[in-house]
């Protein structure tokens, strides 16, 4: 039986990997500069869409908190706030453009020559397995002729090559088939992973710093907290100071260890800014995607924002590290005791105290409703 050894075309079996500058996906914008301000654009759409809801009272049922709630709790107002956020996008893309500057579209080589290469190197990694076997004393030559019958792919790894055990440097057409399935598959998928690990770790323990360390607290993470009833645009009110190291530093770190492309950072910011908004747009809908995936998304963090669930659920994108570090707030029902209460108490009186955003305001919150468990 002849091996199966399927050939690249003449072309390309020992392709010159000449690279050159990747198209841009819009001839009027690079990559580079679109991946940059593409979160912004979404944001903007995202939040637009939400507003609409809230404006003309669309979906109220799916509403986490009445709408009066927002007027009497919050301690910053919608305009305040709209500052805020646009000095977050100019910061984002200001030092984009900064960290980009000089950088020239990425250069791509011909996708038969990365097949090629990824395949070859697939091919000599085999070899490895009849070295295995004979250090287990076992004739992996042998072994592979006797199951070439059955499965030549299978004969191929034991022998390290074709079936006879003969070393070559053809790629199989199993071998270029996993090629491809490794270059536009499975790298890819372990970049994006790998950038969400990051973003996730660093955003976890930073935000849970904010909150263990008074002074940080004090001065720079409580602006984000007089938001008691949160909403799509709002998502990102922050002091500058949260805004550059919890945020923006976060993207750069695991765009940089993942090796995101720009085409690649376009989705991975794309998605995570939808992540962000869905969090605090202050709806529930049962078709929210986050919801169903890990049960992180629009109560797990509005729960955080109230006075009594500051010490919990600092993820956002998962819960990984909120269930390894016990800060995973599990009691449904004391959570929705609490909601009833504020409603309660917001509806018989008037704004909430502006003490609750102070330290000891949330200290004294967090001791009140542990008493009540």
């Amino acid at each position: 039986m002849g091996s199966n050894t399927t050939r690249l075309p003449s072309t390309s079996l020992s392709p010159k990997c000449a690279l050159t500058p990747q198209e841009p996906l819009l001839p009027w914008i690079s990559d580079n500069v679109l991946a940059i301000v593409l979160p912004t654009i979404v944001y903007v759409i995202a939040g637009a869409f939400f507003q609409v809801f809230d404006s003309y009272a669309l979906f109220s049922k799916h509403r986490i908190h009445p709408s009066e709630e927002e007027l009497k709790r919050n301690h910053v107002t919608r305009w305040e706030c709209f500052k805020a956020v646009v000095r977050y996008h100019v910061m984002q893309i200001s030092i984009g453009l900064l960290l980009n500057h000089g950088n020239g579209p990425a250069l791509v080589g011909d996708e038969a020559c990365k097949v090629h290469d990824t395949a070859l190197a697939i091919h000599n990694l085999r070899n490895v397995v009849p070295m295995l076997l004979t250090t287990l004393g076992i004739d992996a030559k042998q072994l592979s002729l006797a199951t070439q019958g059955t499965s030549t792919a299978f004969a191929q790894i034991i022998g390290g090559g074709s079936p006879n055990g003969s070393r070559n440097q053809i790629p199989t057409s199993v071998e270029i088939a996993l090629a491809k399935f490794t270059i536009n598959i499975l790298t890819p998928a372990f970049q994006y992973t790998l950038a969400l690990v990051v973003v996730d770790t660093w955003i976890y323990f930073t935000h849970r710093l904010c909150h263990v360390n008074r002074t940080l607290y004090r001065l720079v993470h409580a602006q984000h907290h007089r938001l008691y009833v949160s909403y799509a645009y709002g998502a990102v009110y922050a002091h500058w100071l949260e805004t550059l190291f919890l945020d923006i530093l976060s993207f750069v770190l695991a765009g940089e260890i993942a090796q995101l492309s720009a085409r690649q950072s376009m989705i991975f910011g794309g998605f995570a800014t939808i992540k962000t908004i869905s969090d605090h747009c202050g709806y529930v809908f049962p078709w929210d995607p986050f919801r169903w995936i890990n049960g992180n998304g629009a109560v797990f963090h509005d729960l955080h924002h109230q006075s009594w669930g500051l010490k919990y659920n600092f993820s956002t994108y998962t819960v990984f590290w909120d269930n390894l570090l016990g800060t995973t707030w599990a009691d449904k029902e004391g959570a929705e005791r609490r909601y009833q209460r504020v409603r309660d108490m917001t509806g018989k009186r008037g704004p909430l105290k502006e003490e609750t955003v102070s330290v000891k305001g949330v200290e004294k919150a967090i001791a009140e409703g542990k008493k009540d468990e």
